[in-house]
């Protein structure tokens, strides 16, 4: 059983749209930057092919600002990656038995019932049909759902994990939910490490590079004025490096894992013959999706911030 399988229809429709809001903004905000420095480039350059040059780089730059204000599609970026890990921590709580999802005596009655409530109410915090075009036909199955119907956002998948017993969730959610995501945090935050430190050579080696040429420019080595082109490439890669925001994901990723990597020893060590032993399970999955929520709960805090600082 993989995770793939699992996981609902609005699920992948949020992520799908994430992702290209991702690709959109990220896109959008490389060739601003790249136009910023060949409008600067060429702005410092003798003559009026030189300068019309400038003039039409300049013009696409406030072309794609106009584009990026008009889609915003850092809002699709944000909201539908919320939307989409919400709906997977759900989903993971419902069919492990996490939380508040023991069946009963134990806690609620009724499962799929929470499982409803709990969906909607996040699904109520955004603009869904925005971020996800064919949310109106799933809102739509929502709610007319009743009971004793099949849930429409509830896999069949999802369904055949809860009632296994506990020994094949613990197997099944140590290896596709809690090691793949440890795995995954700290592969991201090696990348996010990695690109903060070149990111930080280039901080020092631009300035370097501008000195060197205002000195031989100063002693009339050459007549090119790069100190602007100089130091539009050193503000582009500060802004980039803002944008994907490295040494902040590196910490917030590293953190997530240690967490995960915490709860996985107490899962593991859990002793399934005990009498508390559900109980005990139900705690501990549940610590487990909190801090994977945490991670992604500061990512969304941070990046709307940022949205307030610089709109999109």
């Amino acid at each position: 059983m993989r995770e793939d399988e699992l996981l609902p229809e609005i699920f992948w429709a949020s992520d799908s749209a994430s992702l290209q809001g991702q690709r959109r903004s990220v896109a959008l905000s490389r060739w601003e930057l790249v136009l910023l420095v060949v409008a600067a480039a060429t702005g410092s350059a003798d003559g009026d092919l030189w300068a019309w040059t400038a003039a039409f780089a300049y013009l696409l730059t406030l072309a794609m600002a106009t584009v990026a204000a008009r889609q915003n599609p850092q809002r699709l970026w944000y909201d539908g990656r919320a939307i989409a890990e919400s709906v997977k921590t759900l989903c993971w709580k419902y069919a492990v038995q996490a939380d508040a999802y023991q069946p009963p005596p134990k806690k609620l009655p009724d499962a799929e019932r929470l499982y409803d409530v709990q969906l909607k109410g996040i699904l109520g915090e955004f603009d869904t049909a925005q971020v996800i075009p064919e949310m109106s036909r799933m809102d739509n199955d929502l709610q007319t759902w009743r009971e004793p119907a099949h849930h429409p956002q509830i896999t069949d998948m999802m369904t055949r994990l809860r009632d296994q017993p506990l020994e094949v969730r613990r197997e099944v959610y140590l290896r596709e939910r809690v090691q793949a995501q440890r795995e995954w945090y700290r592969s991201k935050a090696q990348r996010c490490r990695n690109a903060a430190r070149r990111a930080g050579r280039l901080a020092i080696v631009l300035p370097l590079l501008g000195l060197t040429l205002a000195v031989l420019r100063a002693l009339g080595w050459f007549s090119y004025d790069a100190l602007g082109t100089v130091s539009a490439v050193a503000a582009s890669v500060s802004a980039w490096a803002q944008l994907r925001q490295y040494r902040p994901q590196a910490a917030a990723y590293g953190l997530a894992a240690d967490e995960l990597a915490k709860v996985e020893a107490q899962l593991t060590q859990l002793k399934l013959d005990s009498e508390q032993a559900e109980d005990y399970w139900a705690r501990l999955a549940r610590d487990a999706e909190d801090a994977i929520s945490r991670e992604h709960t500061t990512w969304q805090a941070r990046r709307e911030v940022r949205g307030l600082d610089v709109p999109n």
